[in-house]
């Protein structure tokens, strides 16, 4: 239609966004959720460094990610990763689990959470 415009992505918003979502990281986090795994996280931008740094520290991420960017996805995230179905039961039932081995976890040189999943 006359006038329309696409959606244009404001990534310096994003970028403060995510130092904000990092700084919540440092103070620590159960969970990191994430809209989606795309072209700007696989080519190391976007909120790639977001997704690096919960993985650096061993806390689980939970991102959308498409069957055209999954084998994408297996390399960024060095095949640490589960792969869910899309819907919440298996949400539901992946969140008991960490959460059930977390609150397990007593030794300092613990598997970390993909580890024990593989």
């Amino acid at each position: 239609s006359p006038g329309a415009t696409g959606c244009k992505l404001d990534l310096s918003r994003l970028q403060a966004a995510g130092v904000r979502v990092a700084d919540a990281l440092a103070e620590g986090a159960d969970l990191v959720i994430i809209n989606r795994f795309g072209k700007r996280e696989r080519d190391g931008k976007g909120l790639g460094f977001l997704i690096e740094r919960a993985l650096g520290a061993d806390i689980p991420v939970v991102i959308a990610v498409s069957r055209a960017s999954f084998a994408d996805w297996i390399k960024f995230a060095g095949g640490m990763s589960v792969k869910l179905a899309c819907d919440r039961h298996a949400l539901d039932a992946w969140w008991r689990s960490i959460s059930l081995r977390a609150a397990a976890r007593t030794a300092p040189d613990h598997s970390t959470v993909c580890e024990v999943f593989k």
